[in-house]
């Protein structure tokens, strides 16, 4: 069994695609979580950095990630990546829309809204790598970048597994719990029983810990053994979003799947 590696990149791209949409979405559906009166308002957001607030690079901002302009990036970037997703594209116009991701995506990362969390620096990382392979699409650059985005995603799980690991609120669980109990990224009632049952909370967050860290064993492990590997990634994923809220991850992360596969099934 092997798997083509334009047909890798391409499924990399749409799922890609789809998360990039889907976060879009998210904040289009809730624009007073962008106004100036939200936690995310502009004029607190760009006093982080002097040089946002003044000169020339804060008055650009302020013309494009302001509210309600914010508004129009996003939905631009919504567009582009819809666009990216039913029809494979080639040529001038499959570069511009990767670039449009890249830009907008970008300039929301200035602004705050995004490049905090990991599903949005593995986001970055693999539409800058589409975007440069579109730029060259040779086999030996598609091959390149599927070897890329599969060690990325395998340093992604090994660097959080091994912070985990090492990290003693995490081995005792109450990391775990205290995450859960937040009103971002919270479950109440599952960080309530995790912090009333200890032993269940040092199970779930070593159990997260191994998996994380375990990941990369895919890349030396029987090719049989792929299925268990992305299945695993897969439900973890879906377990957090269904507990957390935290929906793009799951496509930040199996959008890399397809690269991974790839490299296992090539070997």
């Amino acid at each position: 069994m092997s798997l083509a590696p334009a047909a890798a990149l391409r499924l990399t791209e749409v799922l890609a695609a789809a998360g990039v949409l889907l976060c879009s979405l998210e904040y289009l559906a809730r624009p007073q979580m962008l106004a100036d009166t939200s936690l995310s308002s502009w004029p607190v957001l760009r006093l982080r950095r002097p040089r946002f607030a003044t000169g020339a690079l804060g008055a650009a901002l302020s013309r494009t990630v302001s509210y309600p302009r914010v508004l129009a990036v996003l939905a631009v970037r919504a567009a582009a990546a819809a666009s990216l997703i039913p029809t494979e594209l080639h040529g001038a116009v499959h570069t511009a829309l990767l670039a449009t991701i890249v830009v907008s995506t970008a300039a929301l990362n200035l602004r705050g809204l995004s490049g905090g969390e990991g599903a949005d620096q593995v986001m970055r990382i693999t539409f800058c790598v589409l975007l440069l392979t579109a730029v060259h699409p040779t086999t030996a650059t598609i091959r390149l970048a599927l070897w890329f985005l599969a060690l990325q995603a395998c340093l992604a799980y090994l660097v959080s597994g091994i912070y985990k690991l090492t990290s003693p609120v995490w081995r005792d669980g109450t990391g775990l719990a205290c995450v859960l109990r937040t009103r971002r990224y919270g479950h109440w009632r599952l960080g309530a029983t995790l912090t009333a049952h200890p032993a269940l909370a040092r199970t779930a967050s070593l159990g997260v810990s191994l998996l994380e860290t375990a990941f990369p064993l895919v890349l030396i492990a029987p090719a049989s053994w792929l299925p268990v590997f992305l299945g695993a990634g897969l439900l973890f994923h879906l377990g957090c979003a269904a507990i957390t809220g935290l929906n793009c991850f799951v496509w930040a992360f199996t959008a890399l799947y397809p690269a991974v596969a790839y490299v296992v099934l090539s070997g």
